[in-house]
């Protein structure tokens, strides 16, 4: 495994395959989940696999959305680009939750159910990112209850990171690395905070919300470290060191364990994701769907219990992943693509008189996250 710390602009890494590991998980842990067997969801390095999922995905965010940001400093084209990443295929998913799955499910007669208010209210929340995860008289009686897409909660928390990223570059560039870790304290005070004491806004409880803004933190404080330090290395070496002394913090000290961790699983995921391995660089030669994937499985996991009823998680999950990765080729193809062409255009910027060349848009050199 080749890291490329001297070439991190190239496509050619693992990040493709590392965001689709992601979503993988956390279609898995939730296939338990939803039949309410939590005991069952393994655990690694002291997290439920779907929050470690979600880790990947925010880790790989605040390394290449920091990068993202430093190449393109305008804040207009920065935000469009963003939004354009992750507002088209949620579009899709809560509209066809709404009108196409709701009606075929709920309980109600049609009439009812687009006359009750939560279904309009479904689509306008969940665009605005308003985390709205019931339907009307839509599985009220599934083992997991009444939660059409229980995933879409995280977005709201990855927009986040987006608008409080270009803050770093308010520091001097050696000095954003101090900055980033002043932040991964101040955010680690949020999560650690007794859940009581953690107020709910926009529908996330902050703790939550900061349990998984300290991985962004942590990825952005690599891209600053990586830039601003000569000695500051990715090293599989010292990956797989710091990962086994994680594992034994998480289970011996699991009170500190996010002391250690907001560096610790950055640094090995972005460690591997900077690689260039055989075949595995060229994940999504056929397309990126781990952000369909993310999006679709949880409603998809809920319509196969209702329809076929409870089958142990296993099947559950291979018979989700077959469906859902139709849904994801579908949603890169007719949505994120044509999206991401049109975001490329934004961000192009056009030879200049006297220029020799013009520079090649952000999305072409680095891949970027689709979501947690």
């Amino acid at each position: 495994m080749s890291t490329i710390l001297g070439d991190q602009g190239h496509r050619a890494n693992n990040f493709d395959a590392l965001r689709l590991v992601g979503a993988l998980m956390v279609m898995f842990a939730h296939a338990y989940a939803l039949m309410v067997r939590p005991q069952d969801i393994p655990i690694v390095l002291g997290y439920p696999l779907q929050t470690l999922g979600v880790v990947i995905f925010f880790a790989i965010s605040g390394y290449l959305i920091t990068a993202s940001f430093d190449r393109n400093r305008n804040p207009i084209t920065y935000l469009l680009a963003r939004s354009l990443r992750i507002f088209p295929a949620l579009v899709v998913v809560v509209l066809l939750s709404a009108y196409v799955l709701g009606p075929m499910v709920t309980v109600l007669t049609r009439e009812e159910y687009f006359a009750q208010p939560l279904t309009d209210q479904y689509v306008v929340n969940n665009i605005r990112l308003f985390a709205q995860f019931v339907l009307p008289g839509v599985w009220d009686d599934l083992p997991y209850p009444s939660a059409v897409n229980g995933s879409l909660w995280t977005l709201f928390v990855e927009f986040l990171c987006y608008l409080a990223a270009p803050l770093a570059f308010l520091f001097p560039r050696l000095l954003r690395p101090f900055a980033a870790i002043v932040a991964v304290f101040v955010i680690i005070h949020y999560a650690e905070a007794p859940i009581e004491e953690s107020p709910i806004f926009w529908a996330v409880r902050l703790r939550d919300a900061a349990g998984l803004w300290v991985f962004f933190a942590g990825g952005a404080f690599i891209r600053f470290a990586l830039q601003a330090w000569p000695w500051f290395k990715l090293r599989g070496d010292v990956a797989v060191v710091m990962v086994s002394a994680q594992t034994v913090i998480a289970w011996s000290f699991p009170d500190y364990a996010l002391e250690t961790a907001w560096l610790t699983l950055p640094y090995a995921v972005l460690t591997i994701g900077l690689a260039r391995t055989p075949y595995v660089s060229r994940t999504a030669r056929f397309g990126d769907f781990s952000y369909g994937l993310y999006l679709y499985a949880f409603p998809v996991q809920q319509l196969v219990i209702d329809q076929w009823g409870v089958h142990g998680a296993v099947r559950n999950f291979l018979t989700v992943l077959g469906i859902t990765l139709v849904l994801a080729i579908a949603s890169w193809h007719l949505v994120e693509r044509p999206s991401l062409a049109l975001k490329d255009k934004i961000l192009h910027r056009r030879v200049r008189p006297g220029s020799a060349e013009p520079t090649a848009p952000a999305a072409d050199r680095e891949p970027e996250s689709a979501s947690a």
